[in-house]
This record gives structure tokens, C-alpha cells and sequence, in this order.
């Protein structure tokens, strides 16, 4: 049954423990059915054993009582026993003479007899019940035949052995039928997914014209569908892009190596050694770039939390770069702020950042530190083009610039602002860009937290 169950089809287990359930519930309420026809027989039989004490009585009144009983008026066979204390016979129906004492003398109620000596096969209803005859304490016994009652309950038990089977077949057949009908839009959508390929990622299963499970279930695997197809477009873009970045490094480094091969006298060695290894750096970066946003995408980031100081981090990152035509400074009287963080993820995103706004800043940028109880804020401030605000979610893709004109080489990797983004999301905060009168400004929103958590309470948020 258990193998069963796991090979069957779902319309085939659901009509089979439609019928199981079905009957299980028609076999119980036959037998309580028959059970309560033959309690109401009995019960519809019973007092008989009273009326008939209460005649005998009345008929001692007037003299001996007779040791023959007459006959009693009743729709079915009955005869009549008294029994005195002791259980001797006192008196009988003519069936009964000779007979010994149905019930014990201090038996009183009904039971049911299915052997009685002078009468036919039973089964038969012996009620007793005390009674005084001329001043002595006896039992009166009544026996009732329930044959017909018996025959009758017989027949409809029989009559509910076909019904019961014919019942359980027809509402498994109704079961097949509808499940088959309910379940038709599933199998089509089943077979409209297995033709779906990363080639024909834009197909879409039929959506049932009723609002029902169904219905729903399609729109959900339609959402998914759209969600694959984003992210494996994505993907492809990206494998793409990353490709197209590899390829000029590449192309650079193979183009000089090739030109001091084909004249190697006198060669410049120097400033050929120096180009290949800018190169390479390059590759490297984006590289390493590649990785991290790769591992931010799975999930799998290491955020590793100690005390950090965001103002100190903030003045390292503008001492470290040579001053050149664009002023890098920072506001006045930075707070000093410290948080549990990874010094590492916050450097690297005031470096994106930083590095981004000094690609198109024209004078000037500023770098702020905002804190209150419960967070802290962090701006990049430049004085470039700005972005429109139809472009700032575009700008955190990866491998998106919207300064296409501007060289490849004094562009970086094309992933800084992803990565920014990736490293804040880490951090339980979040990035946006705001207006300005002129150029951009980038704001970070960090939760301040003043203590270590524990891993329970803190857990990588979705990148």
C-alpha cells in the first residue's frame, strides 16, 4: 500500500481514499442502522411481560389459577411461563408444558433465547418480570418470537451489502471524473513546463479562466518563470559583460607583447613590463570584483562584526589618495561613531563610492558622517552631472555606466556601485540616491549597533 502510495497518481489516490473514507462511513452506518432496527424491534416488543402479570392477577382473583394459560392476542407467537420462587411451574402456555423454567426465578428483564424446548427455531424475546398471584411471590415470563423482525433485519442487511459496494463504486467513479476535470489544467500546465528550456524561457503555463488554487498556482509559476527569466537574461548580461571587460586587458597585454617580439632591438622593456602589469592589475581587480559580488549573489558573504570607527575609516580613505584636481574632503567636526561592523565591507564601499563621485565629480566632494540613536548616515557628495532619477536603480546593475562615451580604461570595473550595494544590503542598511542642486549624492543608512550580537540575532540579509 505504501508503494502504492508513492507510485500512484494523485487522481488515483485521492479517488481511492475518496472510497476508503466513503466506505468506511456507509459500513459504520450500516451496522449502527441494523443495529437500532433491531433495538427498536425489541424495544417495540417489550411490555408484554406487565400486561400479561396484571391479567394473571386479575384472573387468580377469581379462583385458582389454571395450570393451561390461554393463548395471548398478539401479532406474533407468544407464550406465557409463571415460575414460582423456587422455580417450579405454576402455569403455561400449552407449548411450554413440560418445560423447565425459561429464566431463573429472580431473572427479571428480556434477553433473547435462541433454543427453547416445544418451539420452533428462534430467536425469541423472554421478558420477565415479578408478580404477586394469590399471595405468592412468582415471575411471570412472556416469550415473544422475533423471527420475522430477524428475517427482516436479515434482508436489509443483505440489501445493504449491494448498496454499499454500489454506493463506495459510484462516488469513486464521480471522484475520477471530477479530479480528472480539476486536475486537467495541472497536467497542462505540467506539460508546458517540461518544454520550457533556457531557450524558451519566454513562454508561459495557460492560466485557468476560473479564480480558484489553480488559478493561482499558474500565476505563481508564471512569476517564477518571469523571475528566471530575468535572472538568467542577468546572467547572461553578465557573463557577457565580464567577458567583454577580460577581453581588453587581455587584447592589451597580448598587442605589446607582440610588438616588442616582432622588434626586439631595442625594445622597451621597461614601459612594456610596466603596461602588462597595469594590466594585469586590472584583471585582477575585476577579478576579485567578480568574486565578491558573486558570493554576495549566493548568499555565502563573510561579515565578520568588531568595533569600528566610520570617522577614522572615513579620514583614512581621503589621506590615502594624492590630491589632484578634484577637491576630496570631508565635513567639518565628523562625530565620532562606533558600531559593530566589518572594517573590511566598510572600507571597501567609501572606496567605491569615493572613487565613483571622483570619476565625475567636477570641483569637489564631500564626504558626511550622520549619527542618532538608532543609525547612522553616511554621504558622498559630488558636484558632476548628477543622475536622473529614471537611472538610479539602473546605476547599482552590474557592469551599468551611464557615461557611455567615457573610455573603458578610466571607467573601473563597472561593478564598484554593485558591490556598494551588495556590502550595505550585508549590513542590514540601505543605499540611495538623493537630490542635490547639482551632481549626486549617495546615501547609506546603517543600523548603529553599539554591542556584539549574537548569531542568533544577526543573520546575512538577502543580497
Amino acid at each position: 500500500m505504501h508503494l502504492l502510495g508513492r507510485r500512484a497518481s494523485v487522481r488515483v489516490r485521492i479517488t481511492l481514499l475518496s472510497g476508503g473514507v466513503v466506505a468506511a462511513a456507509l459500513i459504520a452506518a450500516s451496522f449502527v442502522l441494523l443495529g437500532m432496527l433491531h433495538d427498536s424491534v425489541l424495544q417495540a416488543q417489550t411490555g408484554s411481560a406487565r400486561q400479561q402479570a396484571a391479567e394473571l392477577e386479575t384472573l387468580a382473583r377469581d379462583g385458582p389459577l389454571p395450570t393451561l394459560l390461554p393463548a395471548l392476542q398478539t401479532p406474533w407467537l407468544t407464550v406465557v411461563q409463571v415460575v414460582d420462587a423456587d422455580g417450579g411451574i405454576i402455569a403455561a402456555s400449552s407449548q411450554l408444558q413440560g418445560s423447565r423454567a425459561l429464566l431463573p426465578a429472580s431473572s427479571l428483564g428480556r434477553r433473547v433465547l435462541h433454543d427453547v424446548k416445544g418451539l420452533p427455531d428462534g430467536p425469541w424475546l423472554a421478558e420477565g418480570i415479578a408478580a404477586t398471584i394469590r399471595g405468592q411471590a412468582t415471575t411471570v415470563i412472556v416469550l415473544t418470537s422475533v423471527e420475522e423482525s430477524e428475517h427482516s433485519a436479515g434482508v436489509l442487511g443483505n440489501a445493504l451489502m449491494i448498496i454499499v459496494p454500489a454506493l463506495v463504486a459510484l462516488v469513486c467513479l464521480l471522484v475520477w471524473v471530477v479530479v480528472g476535470r480539476a486536475l486537467r489544467p495541472v497536467e497542462l500546465m505540467r506539460a508546458e513546463v517540461a518544454q520550457i528550456t533556457a531557450r524558451h524561457l519566454d513562454r508561459r503555463v495557460p492560466t485557468p479562466a476560473a479564480s480558484d488554487e489553480i488559478a493561482r498556482l499558474s500565476h505563481t509559476l508564471n512569476d517564477m518563470l518571469d523571475r528566471l527569466q530575468v535572472a538568467t537574461d542577468a546572467h547572461r548580461r553578465f557573463v557577457a559583460d565580464a567577458s567583454h571587460e577580460l577581453r581588453s586587458p587581455i587584447a592589451n597585454i597580448r598587442t605589446a607583447l607582440e610588438v616588442v617580439l616582432q622588434h626586439p632591438e631595442p625594445a622597451p622593456w621597461r614601459s612594456v613590463a610596466t603596461r602588462v602589469l597595469q594590466q594585469d592589475a586590472r584583471m585582477e581587480r575585476l577579478t576579485d570584483d567578480l568574486l565578491l559580488s558573486a558570493r554576495a549573489d549566493a548568499g555565502v558573504l563573510d561579515v565578520r562584526l568588531a568595533p569600528v570607527d566610520i570617522a577614522s575609516l572615513i579620514t583614512h580613505e581621503i589621506a590615502r589618495r594624492s590630491p589632484n584636481d578634484v577637491a576630496l574632503e570631508s565635513e567639518p567636526e565628523l562625530p565620532i561613531v562606533t558600531i559593530y561592523a566589518d572594517a573590511d565591507h566598510i572600507t571597501r564601499i567609501l572606496s567605491n563610492l569615493i572613487d565613483n563621485a571622483l570619476r565625475h565629480a567636477r570641483s569637489r566632494v564631500t564626504v558626511g558622517l550622520a549619527a542618532n540613536p538608532t543609525q547612522i548616515e553616511i554621504t558622498v557628495v559630488d558636484d558632476g552631472p548628477g543622475i536622473a532619477p529614471t537611472d538610479r536603480d539602473a546605476i547599482f546593475d552590474p557592469f551599468v555606466r551611464l557615461d557611455g562615451h567615457r573610455a573603458r580604461d578610466s571607467g573601473g570595473t563597472g561593478l564598484g556601485l554593485t558591490i556598494v550595494r551588495q556590502l550595505v544590503r550585508a549590513h542590514h542598511g540601505t543605499i540611495s540616491i538623493g537630490d542635490t542642486n547639482s551632481g549626486s549624492s549617495f546615501i547609506i543608512h546603517l543600523p548603529r549597533i553599539t554591542k556584539q550580537p549574537s548569531p542568533a540575532d544577526w543573520t546575512p540579509s538577502e543580497p
